[in-house]
């Protein structure tokens, strides 16, 4: 069993290819060049594993919340390769491996500047709610709050993953995940 993961909604673009027990990392920090990494990275992966595109048999995409140029570009290359081999899709949002198996009543929160935060709030690693919040939500927030840095716990990807094609939790097609209008949207308003 394998899969390709990506993640290019937040700054630093994080690709993952797991075969069979193995895996293989590839980051890129800087969300402006995300676009010219992404297919490289992959090509990278690919090569590092001795696997091709066509033997991929399952594509995670991370769906948002994070940068809504960052989400577009993840979620249509992950399709356009889906699409072409034929790839199981699986959506994850941005707090979904960091909750797997948290046995707590969490908030996970990501600053998106001005003041304001992504979070996904999680019960025994189970989804709540996704929202858009302020500081001071944060701080009344009866329960623990863990403000995320964008690190990564690999090993936390690949159980969530591995756990979601076991369900064969597959989407049709990866749809962007905005928590938040974009500030054209706002502007026009």
């Amino acid at each position: 069993m394998n899969f390709l993961f990506v993640d290019s909604c937040q700054n630093q673009l994080f690709v993952l290819l797991y075969n069979d027990g193995k895996y293989f990392v590839k980051t890129s920090n800087g969300n402006k060049k995300h676009n010219s990494v992404l297919l490289p990275s992959i090509d990278q992966l690919l090569a590092e594993s001795g696997l091709t595109i066509s033997e991929i048999q399952n594509i995670a995409c991370v769906v948002g919340p994070g940068s809504f140029t960052g989400i577009r570009l993840g979620v249509t290359t992950c399709n356009g390769l889906a699409f072409a081999t034929g790839a199981n899709r699986i959506a994850i949002n941005t707090f979904e491996s960091l909750a797997y198996n948290n046995t707590n009543h969490i908030l996970i929160a990501l600053d998106c500047r001005h003041g304001n935060y992504y979070a996904g709030e999680y019960n025994c690693g189970s989804e709540i709610s996704l929202i858009n919040c302020t500081e001071q939500f944060l701080q009344d927030c009866d329960f623990e709050v863990i403000r995320w840095n964008g690190e990564r716990d690999v090993e936390q990807i690949i159980a969530c993953v591995l756990n979601k094609i076991e369900n064969k939790d597959f989407v049709d097609m990866f749809s962007p995940l905005y928590l938040k209008k974009s500030q054209a949207e706002r502007e026009i308003e």
